[in-house]
């Protein structure tokens, strides 16, 4: 006897196959708008703690602190950096502050800091100038050697003037500069340490020539030295011995121009016209 071959209900496992396949659909995506509504109350949650942060006047500045300015007012940084007392600190944009700070160009470093729970503190490094750099018009040289800001009349600042530079001996970005410009640096740097026998004050001019090098100008009763290129920090040592023996008491003997461009042959010229070598002695022609 052939027993006969049960056949499935093909259209009633599809019928259930896609009712279980809406259903899990559902489910997914009642899943889905309960995490976006979870985010969504969440998010609104964070907008309305941030709101009610900083709208708070628990949070308001009852006091701005300023540390490093000596040149700019503790007035002019507030205004520079666009902060107020009464405003929330948690509110404030600090690395907009800064970068409003740094605008300045007589600053060269700034910080901001929030101090919980009504303070703030502006934290800056101003720029030294140490000489005046002359191209078509006059610029400041800051102690790195940095060309920062154009001179105005109202600044009044005593510092060395720098002639016979181009454009084209300094680097703007400050990556290169070329070799009188550096004989030039480093001149002004021995020029500022502590002692120095040419201290920066009692300089008017530095001239800084491409072939001979640097010479300073207007040093006491208008004499001039010049130190040509390298060996710096001998030729001030040189320099030092030099001054002592040319003193009488406080007074410089009258001399017009001392050449150390080559230490072994230092030349002394005094007003006259009569130039004494360090070894021996000529006259120049």
């Amino acid at each position: 006897m052939v027993r006969k071959r049960v056949r499935k209900n093909y259209y009633k496992n599809s019928l259930a196959r896609k009712k279980e396949r809406i259903v899990r659909r559902c489910v997914l995506c009642m899943k889905l708008w309960l995490v976006a509504a979870a985010m969504g109350g969440t998010s609104l949650l964070f907008i309305l703690g941030h709101d009610a942060l900083t709208q708070s006047a628990y949070f308001d500045a009852q006091m701005i602190s300023v540390e490093g300015n000596h040149r700019l007012s503790t007035a002019t940084i507030l205004k520079q950096a666009g902060v107020k007392l009464h405003e929330n600190i948690l509110g404030m944009n600090l690395t907009l502050l800064r970068q409003r700070l740094l605008a300045d160009p007589w600053i060269c470093a700034a910080e901001v800091e929030r101090k919980l729970p009504a303070s703030i503190h502006i934290r800056v490094r101003e720029r030294v100038p140490i000489a005046m750099l002359k191209l078509d018009r006059l610029f400041y040289l800051d102690q790195t050697g940095e060309v920062f800001k154009s001179v105005e009349p109202s600044d009044q600042i005593k510092v060395p003037v720098v002639t016979g530079l181009t454009v084209s001996d300094i680097d703007l970005n400050g990556q290169r500069h070329s070799p009188v410009f550096a004989a030039m640096r480093e001149v002004l740097h021995l020029s500022r340490l502590h002692g120095s026998i040419l201290p920066l004050d009692a300089i008017y001019n530095i001239h800084a020539d491409p072939e001979m090098g640097v010479s300073l100008c207007g040093f006491e009763k208008g004499l001039a030295i010049k130190l040509g290129f390298g060996d710096y920090e001998s030729k001030f040592n040189r320099l030092r011995d030099m001054m002592s023996y040319f003193r009488r008491g406080d007074e410089l003997l009258d001399i017009e121009c001392i050449d150390l461009n080559d230490l072994e042959r230092v030349v002394v010229r005094p007003t006259g016209g009569v130039s004494l070598l360090g070894v021996c002695y000529r006259k120049e022609i």
